[in-house]
């Protein structure tokens, strides 16, 4: 009877030991793989999009004058912090996309823009890790989906951008991967011409024409 105990004592230990070990492990895969690490803006912080201030960094820095139309051209930089708020605010326009999203940051680094992102699944907080790669292409700056993982797993680009839908500030290529970036709606006749990473900031040159007197005179040649 006593070995019947001892043989009985051993089997449930080494059953306990093996769900602490399970539970233990899967607790050190999460806090190494899935668990925040980078601080992000909440995406419930008090942001706001003035107009005037955006408009300030898009002044020209040339501009070439004739009868017909008006030419500019600017150069401006754009601070991780600052693109961090241009994507919470667009994001907060997809109620279906940011449902579980709870705190977006855009870090520049290289030539990529990584995008962490911090998920609120079943209570349980994960962070990914999202990264674009930057162009222009016809007057718009591209942002190119290169990778994405959480943890170890890889997110795919139709996860991504299922749920996005064009706004005022984003639109979406779901087919490539591309989030394209355009101020038409803001500052009108206004094209990005490029677009680069460079010292950790986001360069974009824009340019636009502004007709002037063939807008009165359409006639005028």
């Amino acid at each position: 009877m006593t070995k019947k105990k001892n043989k009985l004592f051993i089997v449930i230990l080494s059953i306990l030991i093996l769900i602490l070990a399970c539970f233990f492990g899967v607790k050190a895969v999460y806090k190494s793989y899935f668990a925040p690490k980078v601080s992000v803006t909440s995406i419930n912080s008090n942001i706001e999009l003035n107009d005037w201030n955006l408009i300030k960094k898009f002044l020209p820095n040339n501009i070439n004058l004739s009868l017909k139309e008006i030419n500019v051209s600017s150069t401006t930089e754009f601070s991780d912090s600052e693109l961090t708020d241009l994507f919470i605010l667009a994001l907060r326009e997809e109620p279906d996309a940011i449902k579980d999203l709870t705190g977006l940051k855009v870090d520049i680094e290289n030539d990529d823009i990584n995008i962490y992102v911090d998920i609120n699944y079943k209570n349980i907080p994960f962070q990914g890790k999202l990264t674009f790669t930057a162009q222009s292409k016809d007057g718009k700056g591209i942002f190119h989906y290169k990778e994405g993982k959480v943890g170890f797993i890889d997110i795919s680009k139709d996860t991504i951008f299922k749920n996005l839908q064009d706004n005022s500030i984003l639109s979406f290529d779901k087919n490539n991967g591309d989030i394209i970036l355009s101020f038409k709606d803001i500052i009108k006749y206004l094209q990005i011409k490029s677009i680069k990473v460079e010292d950790n900031k986001i360069v974009i040159v824009f340019n636009g024409t502004i007709p002037l007197l063939s807008s009165i005179f359409p006639n005028l040649n």
